[in-house]
């Protein structure tokens, strides 16, 4: 099954289209959520929120290599879907509610002869 990936701004607009007031936990799980993104981003990853059909998300933070330049975390998508065992793994670690997964890219180390 093909997640749908979101940019990490959709989680601003959460709690502005709501009809109602939410509730205290739910405006404190928000609030926290905000702030992992928040911290993600300071730390030079680029968010993504990864949306399955059966509605498991997760917020998905990549660390790219020191020298890599991303401008548009969409642009890690078809990189991301290239690896569906990586994605099943998230999925999995979404049901158990570990919703925040980090994911460090490095290149591979070149042997010269």
């Amino acid at each position: 099954m093909t997640p749908t990936f979101l940019p990490h701004q959709a989680l601003d607009l959460v709690g502005a289209i709501e009809a109602s007031l939410p509730s205290t936990a739910a405006i404190k799980g928000r609030q926290r959520l905000l702030a992992l993104r928040d911290q993600a981003i300071s730390a030079g990853a680029q968010v993504l929120i990864v949306l399955w059909q059966n509605l498991e998300w997760t917020l998905l933070a990549v660390q790219p290599p020191a020298d890599v330049v991303i401008d548009d975390a969409r642009e890690l998508i078809p990189n991301l879907l290239r690896n569906p065992e990586a994605l099943q793994q998230m999925q999995q670690r979404a049901r158990q509610g570990n919703h925040l997964q980090w994911l460090t890219l490095a290149r591979p180390v070149t042997t010269q002869h």
